[in-house]
């Protein structure tokens, strides 16, 4: 018998390699937001990337996965510098 072709709908494509399935998001964080409710008080939370990546085009660290975009930004950031 033949092989089984997987269809893989366009949005589910990784955007970078364009052959695999997106299963991960990136974890980069780019922003934090700060909320405050009343008798709640203040709240802290970090928006990541949260591009969409396949396995293969993933960097790991840690256990946290990182899109090549945002490998680029990392390596070219002086080292100490926050953006």
């Amino acid at each position: 018998m033949g092989d089984v072709v997987k269809h893989i709908p366009k949005d589910d494509l990784c955007p970078f390699c364009k052959k695999k399935e997106s299963t991960l998001l990136c974890d980069m964080p780019v922003n934090t937001v700060i909320t405050h409710a009343r008798g709640s008080g203040f709240k802290s939370y970090t928006m990541t990337c949260d591009k969409k990546i396949c396995t293969e085009c993933t960097t790991r660290v840690n256990g946290f996965d990182f899109c090549p975009d945002c490998v680029k930004r990392i390596k070219i950031t002086p080292k100490g510098v926050k953006e």
